[in-house]
């Protein structure tokens, strides 16, 4: 077990928590008493890296309305992939615990026909935790691998393969608006995943006509060529362009959502994106089989991938003063609602102080990599090989202490457990592959 695993327990003096059968599987789900039904949505933007808002001052003026928007936590991603990710951010449990992933640690080269597992059959996702208090529940994607994982979970399910974030926003104000009662509402954007669309207006300046530059090129980490410089310089251009679109989409969004004043909203990334800052960090630790190293997301727990925001309206959280996780969420929902639950989550609600430091884990290609964030330090162990390195944080320098590395590494998992077996369809399959999954 992990180190200071957290029992959650609220309110459990109002007596016997009641017990109900999920409409969508067979497993029993703890009814919540809540103070409040307050209305819940989640609004996720796949590969939206924390250092690229505004407010943590980028250079680009990428996100004015989120910037004023609540409160901002910079977090840890539970994975660095959306299949592992969204699965913590719906469990408050890190992939380990709650089974999202492949059954061995050896190495992995992800394959649509060969999927990881999905989450295990005894946990308990938020939609159902809701469900027993009135709740609809509905769940919203633009990529298809945020949805494979928790199939059954919600009773409303909409895939929109690659729609931009406006018309995501659309189809679920449609459902959301039809509603009485109590809802809960997932939405995971796909506008910043390969590949990268045209945007609608030019903030920053016109996108440049550069080969390629929707999807990821450079991918071996061969970048001392003349052509390096300018495709790079447009590949960022394009995604802080739609980093700014994806903003006035939620602006939007919240701006139709009824009953937004009662509304418990958060805004958060299921892992970031990396633009060829670890590249030859990579070369040196990992391997994949298929030769990337310093783009995209998936393959290395580094720090542009892993940090990602919480943005939320929530009230009396406490000042964080060193990295949370996204399996805080479920906890810090449950605990602003005044929850009566007694389960074991890896997350701990954000209005209290974390005592230990999250983790990330569950890579899809190479050997599989679990990481320790505490504070600048930043862990990396490989469980196959038995290999680890430290580095800094914030500037990816290795470091070198012996003392720190094995007080960071008691901090690790003693086993995982995986859920039960996925199956993808010919069109899933297809979907996957325009997204820049493997066949």
């Amino acid at each position: 077990m992990i180190k200071q695993l957290v029992r959650f327990t609220l309110n459990r003096a109002r007596g016997a928590r009641d017990r109900i059968a999920y409409s969508t599987r067979s497993a029993d789900v703890p009814t919540l008493d809540l103070d409040e039904a307050s209305n819940v949505l989640i609004i996720t933007v796949d590969c939206l890296r924390n250092d690229r808002l505004s407010k943590t001052g980028y250079r680009r003026d990428t996100t004015p309305f989120l910037d004023g928007f609540g409160t901002h936590t910079a977090a840890i991603a539970p994975a660095p992939w959306t299949f592992s990710s969204v699965p913590s951010i719906l469990s408050g449990l890190y992939p380990h615990r709650h089974g999202a992933a492949y059954s061995e640690d050896a190495s992995r080269n992800h394959d649509l026909s060969n999927p990881p597992n999905g989450i295990r059959d005894d946990v308990f996702t938020l939609p159902e935790l809701l469900d027993g208090n009135g709740y609809s529940s509905a769940f919203f994607t633009a990529i298809e691998t945020a949805a494979i994982p928790i199939r059954g979970r919600f009773p409303t399910v909409g895939h929109h393969h690659d729609v931009d974030a406006e018309t995501l926003s659309s189809h679920l104000l449609d459902w959301w608006n039809d509603q009485t009662g109590p809802r809960f509402g997932y939405i995971q954007f796909g506008d910043l995943h390969e590949p990268l669309h045209e945007p609608e207006s030019n903030p920053f300046g016109s996108i440049p006509d550069v080969e390629g530059v929707d999807r990821w090129r450079f991918e071996d980490g061969d970048i001392d060529r003349d052509e390096f410089d300018a495709y790079r310089s447009a590949k960022i251009l394009l995604y802080d362009t739609l980093v700014r679109e994806v903003d006035t989409a939620i602006m939007h969004l919240l701006e139709e959502l009824q009953e937004r004043e009662d509304t418990i909203i958060v805004v958060t990334s299921d892992h970031g994106e990396e633009f060829w800052e670890f590249t030859e960090f990579e070369r040196e630790n990992f391997t994949d089989p298929r030769g990337v190293y310093g783009v995209g997301h998936g393959h290395a727990l580094v720090p542009p991938v892993l940090e990602v925001p919480i943005i939320s309206n929530i009230s009396g959280l406490s000042k964080q003063n060193s990295y949370r996780s996204l399996t805080d969420l479920v906890p810090t929902i449950l605990r602003s609602q005044s929850a009566n639950i007694d389960l074991d989550f890896d997350g701990v609600p954000l209005q209290e102080t974390r005592e230990s430091p999250p983790l990330s884990e569950e890579i899809a290609y190479g050997n599989n990599q679990i990481s320790v964030t505490d504070d600048d330090h930043h862990l990396i162990h490989v469980p196959e090989t038995g290999e680890v390195v430290t580095i800094d944080f914030e500037t990816g320098t290795e470091l070198s202490d012996q003392a720190l590395e094995d007080q960071l590494l008691e901090f690790l998992p003693a086993s995982r457990r995986t859920g039960t077996a996925v199956s993808v369809s010919e069109d899933v399959e297809s979907r996957l592959s325009e997204l820049g999954y493997t066949e």
